[in-house]
């Protein structure tokens, strides 16, 4: 699925882990962190990028950065 906001993506952690049935005390105590930080994460799309990466291995997503083909990046790759 392609998630462009910041919303898009806490929704998505937030449906992944009540999929597995885990509160977010149990997704903190699997990637070593706090019960509040996953809550910013899944309402406020808000946390580090080292948080993040954690929890979306935790719930065997991953996340897969691209340019977008407007990309000034994308002239200079394809020469």
């Amino acid at each position: 699925m392609r998630l462009e906001t910041t919303a898009e993506i806490s929704a998505a952690i937030k449906t992944a882990r009540n999929a597995l049935g885990w509160s977010q005390t149990e997704l903190a105590e699997r990637v070593d962190t706090t019960q509040a930080v996953i809550s910013k994460i899944e309402n406020k799309g808000d946390g580090r990028v080292s948080t993040l990466l954690r929890v979306l291995a935790a719930l065997e997503l991953q996340m897969i950065v691209l340019q977008q083909r407007d990309s000034c990046l994308w002239a200079k790759v394809k020469s």
